[in-house]
């Protein structure tokens, strides 16, 4: 009887000590970040339409040229979904921005949303929202060229689809938004001839572009 007791208890702290032993091993879970983006540069080039937000008023204000934007992006994935991007663009626009990419789905598809700063240099000329003066003016304190650089601002968000590992469309919208100002002489029907006119641009711009992507696998 004796020694059926000792072969049980030696059974159950053999069954114990092998489960515990087990649960010691278990695989650890891996990070959501640590994804097969890490470490990979991309490079886009787009191209694509600016639709600026006008915001009419009733006095003297500044019309700005956006024209069509053409250029390229170069992006850095620090992990899976965060990335810092560089642009630059014609008409001329210069920007840093943050990425966030969010969970692929079927494998392909790839939304994210950014952010960021930069400058910008436009092209301008003195409006009349009423029509009431004859706009032959000058421009003063910033130049013949009537045009000007601003600090800008951006943000928006787009989609990719990865044909494969190494090639994807991207299809992007973002405001950039920044504040232009100048000082026009020669204004005729104003006293004294001067006019100090400033705007805040919100210039939409919508692009698509080709992705390629380099880096280790």
């Amino acid at each position: 009887m004796r020694s059926k007791c000792r072969k049980f208890v030696l059974f159950a702290v053999g069954l114990l000590t092998q489960v515990l032993a087990g649960s010691t091993v278990l695989p650890a879970t891996p990070s959501p970040d640590d994804g097969v983006n890490a470490g990979k540069t991309e490079l886009t080039l787009f191209a694509g339409t600016s639709v600026p937000v006008n915001n009419e008023t009733t006095s003297f204000g500044l019309e700005i040229k956006t024209g069509t934007p053409i250029g390229g992006r170069v992006l850095y994935n620090f992990s899976n979904h965060h990335a810092v991007e560089f642009s630059i663009a014609n008409p001329l626009s210069v920007s840093a921005n943050y990425l966030y990419h969010f969970f692929s789905f079927r494998g392909k598809w790839v939304p994210y949303a950014t952010a960021g700063i930069g400058g910008a240099r436009r092209e301008f000329a003195l409006n009349d929202n009423n029509e009431s003066a004859q706009l032959n003016s000058n421009l003063m304190e910033t130049g013949p060229d009537h045009s000007q650089a601003a600090f800008t601002g951006n943000f928006g968000g787009g989609l990719k689809y990865f044909f494969t590992s190494r090639f994807a469309f991207r299809f992007d919208a973002r405001d950039q938004v920044g504040h232009y100002k100048g000082t026009f002489s020669n204004v005729a029907d104003v006293p004294g001839g001067i006019v100090r006119a400033s705007k805040t641009l919100n210039d939409f711009q919508v692009t698509g572009g080709v992705v390629f992507r380099f880096g280790k696998r």
